[in-house]
């Protein structure tokens, strides 16, 4: 049983606009996050919110939205206050703007052998990632202005890589939207 921790608290400062809510093909990005966390297996979906109110794009799914009032401070911040809500269980943690990414990426991660897996592109280990339970605390004790993308590189010998390129891709800059618009 695995627990989904998708940060979705951010203010999209560099965007423009709150990335959790940009449209692909009449999906927000947040509930297609929240889709193929379910799709993969994971019992139980935690959508971590902050800046922007996200009830009206999770309505139809079987998610619970986990306020993180510290959402300011860094992605950190938002990963603690999910893992605090989840508790010791095994954690898939996957972004919203990782739109590449889907339902089979995650069943690899969740089927890797190891306490950790994560995704590696580029040559580099980052999210989506699994961590079992016994590591879910590494997720509450992150610094508030990092992600676990530092954790997991820090570690490495620690993680079962997943060769993953599609997780790259991400929506960050007003070029990527115009990007991933056409």
């Amino acid at each position: 049983m695995t627990t989904a921790l998708i940060p979705a608290a951010g203010g999209s400062s560099r965007l423009g606009q709150p990335k959790q809510l940009v449209k692909r093909h009449g999906e927000t990005l947040v509930h297609r996050a929240a889709r193929i966390a379910l799709e993969a297996g994971c019992t139980r979906v935690l959508v971590i919110e902050g800046a922007v109110a996200l009830r009206e794009a999770l309505a139809d799914l079987p998610v619970e939205r986990v306020f993180c009032a510290e959402w300011g401070r860094g992605p950190g911040a938002s990963l603690s206050a999910g893992a605090r809500v989840a508790g010791d269980v095994s954690l898939l943690v996957l972004l919203a703007d990782q739109y590449a990414v889907t339902a089979l990426h995650l069943r690899a991660l969740l089927a890797a052998p190891g306490e950790v897996a994560a995704a590696r592109y580029a040559g580099q280990l980052g999210v989506p990632a699994r961590f079992s339970a016994p590591y879910a605390a590494v997720l509450r004790e992150l610094p508030d202005s990092s992600g676990a993308k530092g954790w997991l590189r820090s570690h490495a010998s620690l993680v079962t890589p997943v060769d993953l390129p599609e997780a790259e891709l991400d929506l960050d800059t007003p070029d990527q939207l115009i990007n991933f618009q056409n």
